[in-house]
C-alpha cells in the first residue's frame, strides 16, 4: 500500500489540539478544586459557628473555694457607763434639813457628814423614852424593895408564902418593864442618829435633791433621794451583745473602750461576768465590763462604744459574696461538678464583711464554687470553667 506524504500543516496541526485539551482539563480540574476547597471551606465554618454558638450559650464562670475563717472579728456594740457602787440615800427619820455640808461633785470619805436634820418630832419622842426608863427604874426600885422586906417577913410566918410570891412577881414586872423601856429608848437614839446624813463609801455625791428647811421623811414614797453617792474609782460597762455573738464572749476577754467626749482616744475595759442567759425580748446577752477609772475620765451614766476582736470560729466558712443567688427568699451558691455541671446549694449566711459573707451550709470538701453565676442559671446546667482550657494545654505539653 502506497502512503501519501503528510504535508507540513497538517503536521502541525496534531499538537495544537492536544494541547489545547490539556489545558481544558487543567481547567477543568482546577474548577473542580476551587469548587471542593469552597464546600470544605464553607463546611469549616458552619463547624466554627456551631461551636460558637454553644460556646455562647454555655456560661462561662471562673471559680473558687470555700476557705476556713481566719478572720479576727471587730465588732463594736453601744453600752452604758455605770459607777461600780451607787447608792441612792434617803431619809430614815422625819423632819427638815438643817444643812447640808456636800454639793454635787464632791469628793467624800465613809462616814462624811452630808447633812443634818431637825427632828422635832423624834425628839420628843427620846426625851418621853427617857421618862418612861426613870419611871420604870423607879418602880422597879419600889418593887424590889417591898420583895425584900416581904422576904424578910415570911421568915416570921407573918405573911402567906402567895403574898411573898406576888411580891417577887411584881418585881420581875417591873425589871422587864425597865428592860422594854430602855430598848425603846435605845431604838429612838438610833433613829436619832439618821439625822446625820453619812457617805456609805468613799466616791463622789452625783446628786443632791434637797436644800435647807426642805421637809423629808421615811415613808416608802418619800420622793427623790436626798443625794446620791457614786464610787467612780472603778466602772461597770453593760452591753447588749446579739445572740451570734453569745458564744464568743468570755470572762476577761479584754475590749476598747470609745466615748464621744474623747475623740480618738481608747480607754481599756476586761468582761467581768455575762447574764449566762438571752433576753427572750431582744435576743441579746446582757455583758458586764470593768474598767479602771483613775484619772476620773469615766462618768456614770456616759454612752460608750466597745470594741471586741473577737477569735475565729474554726467551724465556719468564708466565700466571696460574689458567690450569691437569691432564689425564692433563700440564698444558694452555684457548686461546679467534675463535668462543669452545676448544682445550686442553699446556705445561710451567718455574717456579712461585705466583700466576704460566713456561711453555714453543708457544702462539699473542696467544693468548687462559681463567681458571679448568672441569675438564669439552673441545676444541671453545663458551664465553661474559665482558665480551664489553658490550663488544659498546659498540661498536655508538659505531657
Amino acid at each position: 500500500m502506497k502512503h501519501e506524504p503528510v504535508r507540513p500543516e497538517e503536521r502541525s496541526a496534531a499538537p495544537k489540539s492536544v494541547r489545547v485539551g490539556k489545558f481544558l482539563f487543567f481547567l477543568v480540574v482546577v474548577a473542580v478544586a476551587v469548587g471542593l476547597s469552597g464546600i470544605f471551606k464553607r463546611k469549616q465554618d458552619d463547624e466554627k459557628l456551631a461551636t460558637w454558638t454553644r460556646e455562647q450559650a454555655m456560661p462561662t464562670v471562673a471559680v473558687t473555694n470555700a476557705k476556713p475563717d481566719t478572720t479576727i472579728k471587730h465588732v463594736v456594740l453601744p453600752g452604758d457607763v455605770q459607777a461600780f457602787y451607787s447608792a441612792a440615800i434617803h431619809a430614815q427619820v422625819t423632819g427638815y434639813v438643817h444643812e447640808w455640808r456636800k454639793d454635787i461633785g464632791a469628793r467624800v470619805k465613809q462616814g462624811d457628814v452630808l447633812a443634818t436634820i431637825d427632828t422635832p418630832a423624834l425628839d420628843d419622842q427620846v426625851n418621853q423614852a427617857e421618862g418612861e426608863v426613870e419611871k420604870a427604874s423607879a418602880n422597879l426600885s419600889l418593887a424590889k424593895t417591898t420583895a425584900d422586906r416581904w422576904r424578910t417577913l415570911g421568915n416570921s410566918a407573918a405573911v402567906s408564902q402567895q403574898a411573898i410570891d406576888e411580891k417577887i412577881g411584881d418585881q420581875r414586872a417591873k425589871e422587864a418593864e425597865v428592860s422594854a423601856a430602855k430598848a425603846n429608848l435605845a431604838r429612838l437614839r438610833s433613829q436619832k442618829a439618821f439625822a446625820a446624813i453619812v457617805a456609805p463609801f468613799d466616791g463622789v455625791v452625783t446628786a443632791r435633791n434637797i436644800d435647807i428647811g426642805s421637809y423629808v421623811n421615811s415613808s416608802v414614797n418619800a420622793g427623790p433621794a436626798m443625794f446620791v453617792v457614786a464610787d467612780v474609782s472603778r466602772m461597770r460597762i453593760y452591753v447588749k451583745a446579739p445572740q451570734v455573738y453569745a458564744a464568743a464572749l468570755k470572762d476577761g476577754m479584754t475590749a476598747k473602750l470609745r466615748l464621744p467626749e474623747y475623740p480618738g482616744r481608747t480607754f481599756e475595759a476586761s468582761i467581768e461576768t455575762t447574764a449566762s442567759a438571752i433576753d427572750d425580748k431582744s435576743r441579746s446577752l446582757l455583758v458586764e465590763l470593768k474598767a479602771e477609772n483613775k484619772e476620773g475620765l469615766l462618768r456614770p451614766g456616759s454612752f460608750a462604744q466597745i470594741a471586741f476582736d473577737l477569735p475565729p470560729d474554726a467551724q465556719a466558712l468564708q466565700i466571696s459574696a460574689s458567690a450569691l443567688l437569691f432564689r425564692d427568699q433563700e440564698t444558694v451558691v452555684v457548686i461546679v461538678g467534675s463535668d462543669d455541671r452545676v448544682k445550686l446549694q442553699r446556705i445561710r449566711i451567718v455574717r456579712d464583711y461585705g466583700s466576704d459573707v460566713e456561711i453555714e451550709g453543708g457544702l462539699p470538701p473542696g467544693a468548687r464554687i462559681a463567681l458571679s453565676p448568672p441569675e438564669s442559671i439552673s441545676d444541671g446546667d453545663k458551664v465553661h470553667v474559665s482558665g480551664a482550657d489553658i490550663a488544659q494545654t498546659a498540661t498536655e505539653k508538659v505531657k
